[in-house]
């Protein structure tokens, strides 16, 4: 068979393409040939400069030569080197498929994972289900990440979103918001279900893991304009200095820190396994951490709702940094990863059933 995933695939994120990876690697164990599909993104509700952001065109050179200015040219050209890593990643593992709209031979299309229901670019039809190719259109770990259920009413979105979710197959999502917007949209509970990194768990990959030959370090992981604070940086590296580790930025670029790498998705996985310790503010970032059975600290942002809810799954609560002073306290707090385990097992056993039962539906 052949399925069709309907996800985030052009974004300059390792975790967006690890967790489509892991879905079509997953998929093939059950002998179905995935891919991603193309689509065109609405990006109404983010205003006519960044839209031009996004959408590439010759309105596009004055934000990318600001950009230039602004962020200076070795992140610059750190960032088209990443972007050149990722495109090769997804050729090489032959990710993207054809646009959704002139494919017909795809038995069902999944939806997810990721932040397919979010609204906060703008409403785009297909990641909602409509007029998606196959049999049956079902989601797979969706999430509508920062928006909530007032975002949905206030953007008059209530029956496209109703609508495109009331004609799906099978409704999974990821995290508690998800959970009650769907809930409350429908009168119907959703399926809770692990995301593709956790439920693949790259185990094949991981056992050709190699030691990265590096001083012992920290690794780095958020966004580019995230943990810049002055204060944030100056605890990180004093942390740093006192633990005599460098500072290890893989797959994003922060000038304070001694190295920042570029790396696919699977050597990102790597960097997180050799890490003596790690500190995040990422949803995937944290998901590493775990599926690598890394020595972890959390410091949450905008995304609270949903990185928050994926450490209270697994009991880790405790890995949120609650202030600067406390980094050292929770860097040295060790991880129960028996009961982490236990749990992550518990939480496949559920997904595979759902996605299986998915999969029984086109045959």
């Amino acid at each position: 068979m052949k399925f069709g995933i309907i996800t985030h695939y052009d974004v300059h994120n390792h975790g967006a393409i690890l967790q489509l990876n892991a879905l079509k690697e997953f998929l093939a164990t059950r002998n179905i040939d995935a891919q991603a599909l193309q689509f065109d993104k609405n990006y109404d509700f983010m205003g006519v400069e960044l839209k031009a952001k996004y959408n590439i065109s010759i309105k596009s050179i004055g934000i990318y030569t600001r950009y230039l200015l602004e962020q200076g040219v070795a992140k610059t050209i750190f960032n088209y080197k990443k972007r050149k890593a990722l495109n090769e990643f997804k050729t090489k593992h032959h990710l993207i498929g054809p646009f959704y709209s002139n494919t017909s031979d795809i038995d069902a299309t999944v939806i997810g994972s990721d932040e397919v229901f979010a609204l906060h670019t703008g409403p785009t039809p297909c990641l909602f289900g409509h007029a998606c190719p196959g049999k049956i259109v079902f989601s797979y770990a969706g999430s509508f990440g920062p928006t909530n259920y007032a975002d949905v009413e206030k953007y008059h979105c209530i029956p496209f979103v109703k609508s495109g979710l009331e004609n799906m197959a099978g409704i999974s999502v990821r995290d508690e918001n998800s959970f009650n917007i769907v809930s409350h949209l429908l009168g119907k509970d959703p399926v809770r279900v692990c995301d593709p990194v956790l439920l693949y768990g790259y185990e094949r990959e991981r056992a050709r893991f190699k030691k990265i030959e590096r001083s012992p370090y920290l690794l780095i992981y958020a966004y580019d304009n995230r943990m810049n604070d002055k204060k944030e940086v100056d605890a990180i590296k004093a942390y740093a200095r006192a633990n005599h580790l460098e500072l290890v930025s893989p797959g994003f670029y922060h000038s304070w820190c001694d190295h920042n790498v570029n790396v696919d998705p699977i050597e990102l996985l790597n960097y997180f396994a050799c890490a003596t310790g790690i500190i995040t503010d990422t949803f995937h970032g944290s998901i590493m951490s775990i599926l690598t059975h890394g020595t972890f600290a959390v410091i949450p942002r905008d995304n609270s709702n949903k990185l928050l809810n994926l450490l209270a799954e697994y009991g880790l609560e405790d890995r949120v940094i609650p202030s600067l002073d406390d980094i050292s306290m929770i860097l040295s707090s060790p991880i129960d990863y028996d009961l982490v385990e236990e749990e992550l097992q518990k939480r496949r056993t559920d997904s595979m059933s759902y996605l299986d039962s998915m999969i029984q539906l086109c045959k």
